[in-house]
Order: C-alpha cells, then structure tokens, then sequence
C-alpha cells in the first residue's frame, strides 16, 4: 500500500487493471486476480480510518423523497461501506432477473442460472454458512415451527448474517502481501481521461486533497466506486462529451433504486414472542438468520406489484438486553466516540444504562440462549409490521450533478429519489397480504398504518409525489441502477459483460449495474459479478 500524500507530485503508475474504489467490489476483484500474474493497482480516495475531510467529498444534496443525507450514506476509506453494514445475505432469485410484463420489465441480459457458479463463491469471502438454502429456510436447525402459510400467496425467504463484516481489515493482509496488488491511499481520481475519439480510456487523473497528484495508466479500468459515485465521475469527466462519459444517451444517473422500508400496521398478538421467533428463529452455526415473507410470483402477478419481503420488528422500550446490544452495535460501529467523558454526559447513555440496572438478569439469560442458537427472550411493547421492497426503475429517479463544489472544485452529487404508484400498490398489496394470512393463522391482526389508506393527489405517477409517504420511510444505504446493464445501448451503460458500451475498456463494477433491485440486500450479488468479471479480465 502507498499513501499517496507520502509519494512524489506527478508521479505516474502502471498497471494492468486500475480499479476506482477499494470497496467491497473493488478488494473482492483485486483479491481474486492475486494468483493471476496481471498487475493491479486499487485507487482508493480514503486512508485506513474514516477522515472527515475526506468523507465529506461525499456531501451532496438530495430531492424528491427525503433521504439520508449523502455523506451519512456511504463511506470513503479502505473497505468502503463495509465499514458499517450488517452482511445481511441473500442471492436474487429467478424472478428478479427475468421479464415481468405485468411492471413492464425488460430482464436483465444475462440468466439467473449463469450467476450461480460465482455466488458458490461469496460464502468465502463473507464467512457464510454452506449449504444454505435461501428458499428453503433450515428450519429442522431451529426450535421453531414455521406456520403452514398459504404458498399460492406468499413464501418463506431466508437471510444469513455473514461473519465476516470489515472488507477493509479482513483482506487488507492479503492484498498488502501480493506482489501483483498496489492500494494507493488517499488517491482521489477527479477525472477518467480518454482519447481524442473518447472511446478509449488513457489514464486517471488523481489528486491528494493537500494538492499532490498523479496519474494511473492501465490497459483495462474498472469503475466501482459505489452507486452514486460511478454515475458522478461518468458525469464529471466531461472534456469530450459535456453530457460525460459513456453517455450518448442520456442514461448515466438515471433509474436510481433503493430498497424503500416502512411500517405497515401494528400486530396484536396473545403471543407476540412466539410470533417474532418466526421471523427471527436464532442463530445458525454462529450466524444470525432472519426470515421474511415474499410475495409469490402469482401474487406478484395478479396484483401488478414487485418483490418484498415482511417481517416483524419488535418497540422494545424497556428491554435491557435491547439496551445493552445497542450500546455495544454502537460502540463496534464507531458510531459513538470512545471518549469516557461523553459517556458521563450523554443522556442516551445514561437511560441504556437506567433500563438495564432495572432488569439485569434477562442479559445472562439471553447470552445463554445466544451461546445455544435460540430466540432471545424480551420485554416487548409492541410488534409492528415492517415492509421493504425492491423499487421500480425509474428514469427520472436520478442522480446529476449539483450546485454545491467539494473540496476540488468539482460538482458534488444530487439525488433526485422518487417513488411511484407501483411502488406504493406493492407496499398495501403486502400489508394486506401478510395480515390477512396472520389472521387466518391466528398470529395476530394487523391495524394497517393510516398512510396506506389516504388518497392518491393530482400529478404523474412517476413524479412519485401522488402519494404521502410515512414517516418512518426509509432506504437501505443501497445505491443502484445508475449505470444500468442492457443488451441495447440506448437503454443502458454497460454490456452484460459490464463493459461501457461507449468504451473498449471500461467496465462498471457493484450494485450501479443493476437492471433491477430485487427485495434482498446487494452485497452478494455485487461480490459475485465482481467474482465473475475478475475471471473474465484475466482472459482478455
């Protein structure tokens, strides 16, 4: 590894693959060519630790529905956004990837079936339990007896908790040992140069934010820098073309998807625990698993909506083992200081530690059930209903460049995040679905939540702005579909290969390629297309 603040102004690398961004994608790629002979360079902006100044390179502004703001929503370091994500897994699944003509969905190039060989690779790097059946929830491995559900309607879908959290630290050791590997640290690449003709990819100009620079020089190039920053640096490279790279058509930025995740009603249940374990039946092998309901193709079908997926959430208000686990998360996630003076002060604290002095001895009760794979045990206040689902495409869904300059002078991001009305049919479609099912199971009735039931006002469906959306609405900090994959170039960015179709060699690497989004979390979807393109650049 090089810090690039250390190395000589001006100084130029060769390789023969240059990846932007050392991500999850980025380190996956890098980590498969190590026995390759191909020598790689991995141009991260970040260092080891999360920088301020650094991190704010990703501020931008957003529109439309409210989101997170954009520097909270992803991170610029060594390992990415592994830096704080909970390795919630699950693959697509067949319906995802096809045509759906009832949404008006074209498939992706490429079949489900051709990923399988590469997802068979990502339990490695996550540190997932094999075999796992995601459609088949292990449920002989539990004390649970899942309900016999109406599978016409719904299915049971299972996700595993991968072990292995941290990209950045997990293979840092390996990547520094290759002979074959530069990480160069601190490196941010403000701009992706190319011939006269522009469709030819020369080398990436890179600054330090104290004023050195650099330029990377490479015989492929490979953009993985998340799903809003690919569209941006498509965007901002815009020397020979002022729409940007790889944009004859208008199509970089466009059909940002996330995982929209709300509340859909409250549970009434004589026995709320027993309810929840469905949902969340322990651990496996040390893992945690969580299962959800989907909607069934038919259903899907019939009620013209997408994929989902349902689960209870518990309040736990006064539950200690609740107030512990988040003082721990926190701590773990850096997302509290490790200073003992803010710890004395801080009224967040001080009611964690209030709730779990008035209850101690659930905590040893519930490290024994931990330790043996099974539920934990609560006090709960209340069971609610959570939905996500997979959001439709959108065009006008979209990510541009803004107003505002970072530190470079450059134009930070914009996020335009819009919903539709399928997206909202789908949201009432489950509520409806699932409560009903609960109630014909005698698992509780559902009070579906009041913004599931106000009326849709004037203005296009795909403004998105039909409808009043919940409060509580939220993403999932997963970023996709701005340089989309199509067979057509006129619909998309890159190739099924996730080569530009603009350029002879640049490829798109994570979740921007995304035709669609599915209902399931992107991370094992991104490591097994980048798993596949490592295998397809060696032989090039």
């Amino acid at each position: 590894m090089i810090d690039l603040r250390q190395a000589d102004s001006g100084t130029r690398f060769e390789a023969d693959i240059a990846i932007i961004g050392g991500g999850a994608a980025g380190i996956a790629m890098a980590h498969r060519l190590i026995s390759s002979g191909l020598q790689v360079i991995i141009v991260e902006s970040g260092g080891e630790t999360l920088e301020p100044a650094t991190q704010d390179l990703y501020a931008g502004t957003a529109s439309g529905v409210p989101y997170f703001p954009l520097d909270q929503s992803r991170y610029r370091l060594f390992g990415g956004s592994t830096y704080r994500r909970g390795s919630r897994s699950a693959p697509f699944q067949h319906v995802d990837m096809e045509p759906r003509a009832w949404l008006g969905l074209d498939g992706w190039p490429i079949l489900r079936d051709s990923l399988q060989p590469w997802y068979d690779g990502v339990p490695a790097l996550m540190d997932l339990h094999t075999p796992f059946d995601h459609s088949h929830v292990p449920w002989n491995r539990f004390r649970v007896h899942p309900p016999a559900i109406d599978t016409s309607q719904l299915d049971f879908t299972g996700f595993q908790f991968g072990k292995n959290l941290l990209f950045g630290e997990i293979f840092r050791k390996d990547l520094r040992a290759a002979s074959n590997v530069l990480t160069l640290l601190h490196a941010n690449v403000t701009k992706i140069a190319t011939s006269e003709r522009a469709d030819h990819v020369t080398a990436l100009q890179v600054r330090t934010l104290e004023g050195k620079t650099a330029e990377v020089h490479a015989r492929k190039y490979v953009l993985a820098a998340g799903g809003i920053e690919n569209a941006r640096l498509l965007l901002l490279s815009d020397d020979r073309n002022p729409a940007g790279l790889c944009n004859d058509h208008d199509q970089v930025g466009r059909h940002f998807m996330e995982h929209p995740t709300a509340s859909v009603g409250t549970i009434a249940s004589d026995a709320p625990q027993a309810t929840h374990d469905i949902f969340s039946p322990g651990l496996l092998a040390g893992r945690l698993v969580e299962v959800c309901l989907q909607p069934s193709v038919t259903l899907m079908r019939h009620e013209r909506i997408l994929n989902a997926n349902a689960a209870t959430r518990l309040n736990l208000g006064q539950d200690a083992t609740e107030a512990l686990r988040q003082i721990v998360w926190n701590m773990r996630s850096r997302k509290v200081p490790m200073s003992l003076g803010w710890y004395r002060n801080n009224a967040w604290l001080r009611e964690r530690v209030g709730t779990i002095l008035r209850n101690p001895f659930a905590i040893p009760g519930n490290l024994i059930r931990h330790a043996m794979g099974r539920p934990k045990r609560f006090a709960i206040d209340s069971v609610r209903l959570e939905v996500r689902i997979e959001q439709l495409p959108n065009p006008d869904c979209r990510v541009t460049l803004g107003a505002g300059r970072d530190a470079f002078g450059q134009r930070r991001a914009h996020l335009d995040w819009r919903l539709t009305e399928t997206d909202w049919r789908t949201f009432r479609a489950m509520a409806d679905r699932v409560g009903a099912e609960l109630a014909r199971l005698g698992l509780g009735r559902l009070s579906r939540a009041p913004w599931l039931d106000g009326p849709a006002t004037a203005g296009p469906e795909t403004a998105g702005l039909n409808r009043v959306w919940p409060d509580d609405l939220v993403g999932g900090h997963h970023h996709m579909g701005t340089t989309r994959m199509s067979a057509d170039p006129a619909k998309g960015v890159v190739d099924r290969n996730l080569k530009s179709h603009a350029k002879d060699n640049l490829w798109d690497l994570g979740s921007s390629v995304y035709p669609t989004s599915s209902q399931v979390n992107p991370t094992m979807t991104v490591l097994a297309l980048a798993l596949r393109r490592a295998e397809h650049l060696k032989e090039l």
